[in-house]
């Protein structure tokens, strides 16, 4: 059994959040697809997207399964699922629908053909005995993948200190906050552990440069963590400054003419037996 679910959600319930959500689902779209689609997710097909927050997720699997496929997004957040719904019809998207459950009481009318998460098992207390159970409402021999970030991939080339630092802040701010930074390229063990049988793994990510939303992405994430990374007083504010990061690190990628290269996406799928 999975044990009840408690909001372990460590990046704040905050609208600077939902912004750099977003932003980090604009990032992250392509390579997302593109790793579903490696997954076996195809035209057609039901798809459960668990921890859907803000709908990203459960839109960019609409564009992959088409009109004659659906989406059913799971969220426990009525103020996120709210605006998923607002977004879904303004994208006039009619084949996705979205429930407020936690994951101990979620029961579907029908089986789907794909369970889809991403970035959500670092959040869950339990990751393999959800995924076991969750599993269960898929049929048989359908697609169960996940997509978890490996945040200490997170570089520019050629190096730069503030770019370096950074990453340290919040690769830092993550353990403390007790969420595994490279969960990413665990998710296989996961799968395997929660009694499926591993098909295939493989792993994407943005990349980008002075002038791209990277540095933008970057600071996000950190003004989130912000209260972990300051917590053990291995960083101050002062150091940090956080409302200047993105433009420090941009004018430091410019004048380095150099490549960040953000967190990937490591990815795994299986099939239920």
């Amino acid at each position: 059994m999975i044990k009840p679910a408690a909001d372990r959600y460590a990046m704040g319930r905050t609208a600077a959040e939902t912004e750099r959500l977003q932003l980090q689902a604009d990032v992250l779209a392509p390579h997302s697809a593109h790793l579903a689609r490696l997954a076996g997710i195809t035209p057609g097909m039901r798809v459960l997207d668990i921890g859907c927050g803000a709908g990203d997720t459960s839109m960019l699997l609409a564009e992959l399964v088409g009109p004659e496929g659906s989406v059913v997004g799971v969220d426990l957040n009525p103020a996120m699922l709210d605006l998923a719904r607002t977004r879904t019809a303004a994208a006039g998207l009619t084949g996705v629908s979205y429930v407020e459950s936690d994951l101990t009481s979620l029961r579907l009318d029908e089986s789907v053909d794909a369970l889809f998460g991403r970035l959500i098992l670092l959040h869950l207390p339990e990751p393999v005995a959800a995924v076991r159970e969750l599993s269960r409402l898929v049929r048989p021999r359908g697609v169960v993948t996940f997509q978890e970030l490996n945040a200490t991939a997170t570089r520019s080339v050629p190096s730069t200190p503030l770019v370096a630092k950074s990453v340290g802040w919040i690769v830092d701010a993550m353990r403390t906050a007790g969420l595994d930074p490279d969960l990413g390229e665990q998710v296989g063990s996961i799968l395997r552990r929660a009694g499926l049988s591993v098909n295939g793994a493989a792993s994407a990510g943005p990349a980008g440069y002075a002038e791209s939303a990277m540095p933008a992405y970057l600071e996000g994430t950190l003004r989130s963590l912000l209260p972990f990374a300051l917590a053990h007083g291995e960083a101050t504010e002062a150091e940090i400054d956080i409302d200047t990061l993105a433009e420090r690190t941009a004018r430091e990628l410019k004048t380095a003419d150099a490549t960040f290269w953000s967190a990937e996406l490591g990815a795994a799928w299986a099939r239920v037996p």
